[in-house]
């Protein structure tokens, strides 16, 4: 913005308020004018974010519906696994236990979110009133402490792996040994898989609740303990 001396010469008091009128009004309008531009600047990110944000958490919802029911499935297998290797270890001589298969799959999934971390990069939660950027936050950090979960199963997977190399386990009938070493590997592996189910559950239903409009779940439980 540019102030420029007047043109011609001040002649009087009066010449010289009129001036400084038209000046003041000037800048007035010149600041008002940068304003408005500002502040259509800032509405234009918020809304931005809020669509590219509601977009990701409405496809992160859908994921972490179809999540909640494959850990059930995964809960289950992991009980028979459990079971299975239970009665081997108090009579490994038990014929149809032995003949039972070992399932031992998870597969883990990714969450988005670029538009999240662009909300951030470009100080668009800042133009938000702070209630409205603290429901985002607390969407978004349930969904990162599920995925940090997932990280333990995967090293859960990978002990088990472990065993089996170091035990020929799966080579001929299973020992007293091999599965009582198992045993230990899977009840862990059940521990960790619990709580990932718990953070799936809280995870869907804070996805859910943002995207209803309402508040999300305070507290919820899983049994450790529960073979489903």
């Amino acid at each position: 913005m540019d102030v420029h001396a007047p043109h011609s010469p001040i002649h009087g008091v009066k010449d010289f308020f009129l001036h400084l009128l038209t000046i003041s009004i000037g800048l007035l309008i010149a600041v008002g004018i940068e304003g408005c531009v500002e502040l259509h600047r800032e509405h234009k990110l918020v809304r931005e974010a809020r669509e590219t944000m509601r977009e990701e958490i409405e496809y992160n919802s859908k994921q972490m519906d179809d999540e909640v029911k494959k850990l059930d499935q995964e809960k289950a297998a992991i009980a028979k696994n459990i079971e299975t290797l239970t009665r081997i270890e108090e009579n490994p001589k038990d014929k149809e236990a032995q003949g039972k298969s070992i399932d031992a799959n998870f597969s883990n999934i990714g969450l988005r979110d670029t538009a999240w971390k662009t909300a951030q990069a470009t100080g668009a939660l800042a133009f938000m009133p702070y209630a409205e950027a603290q429901q985002y936050a607390a969407v978004y950090d349930s969904q990162q402490d599920f995925l940090g979960q997932q990280n333990k199963i995967l090293e859960d997977e990978a002990q088990f792996l472990g065993v089996i190399a170091e035990t020929d386990f799966g080579h001929g009938d299973v020992t007293k040994e091999q599965a009582s070493e198992t045993l230990q590997r899977f009840g862990v592996w059940r521990g960790h898989l619990a709580y990932l189910a718990l953070m799936a559950k809280v995870t869907a239903a804070t996805d859910k609740a943002f995207l209803d409009g309402k508040e999300a779940p305070h507290e919820m439980h899983e049994e450790l303990g529960n073979k489903n």
